[in-house]
């Protein structure tokens, strides 16, 4: 379960992510989201973990 300071985090790695990736649509960002989920879930909550562990593809 998040916090509210970790659903910030969560939200804006999805955000960032997203405007990186040029994903606006919503199943894209959902695929993120998911993916940010199963991070977290992992024990990941750190910004910069989350954003370097999306890039490498990881989950």
């Amino acid at each position: 379960m998040a916090d509210s300071a970790e659903l910030d985090i969560l939200t804006k790695a999805l955000n960032d992510y997203c405007a990186r990736h040029h994903i606006a649509d919503k199943d894209g960002r959902e695929r993120i989201a998911i993916r940010i989920m199963i991070l977290f879930g992992r024990g990941i909550s750190d910004l910069v973990q989350l954003s370097v562990e999306l890039e490498r593809g990881s989950v």
